[in-house]
């Protein structure tokens, strides 16, 4: 009866590793792309996407100081009490 248990445990061992080792395989039906990434994109096209970038940027910075302006006028009108909330 021991040696019978025992050997279940070693199969279930044995199976379970050479499950394991197949699915850590590489499926053959995916394809991989390619492993360094190259910028593709034409030089033109490169200089509008960068200049639109630095245009957001610029916006968003203008937007951040419009709104801590806005806080502020609204923290003045409130008075000193109420400038714990905002922050």
């Amino acid at each position: 009866m021991k040696l019978r248990s025992l050997l279940l445990i070693g199969f279930g061992v044995a199976l379970g590793m050479k499950l394991a080792a197949k699915l850590r395989e590489d499926d053959p039906e995916v394809v991989h792309g390619p492993q360094r990434s190259v910028d593709q994109r034409p030089a033109a096209l490169r200089l509008v996407s960068d200049g639109f970038q630095r245009a957001t940027d610029v916006a968003t910075d203008k937007s951040l100081v419009a709104i801590r302006r806005v806080r502020r006028g609204i923290r003045d009108r409130l008075g000193e009490d109420d400038a714990a909330a905002w922050n």
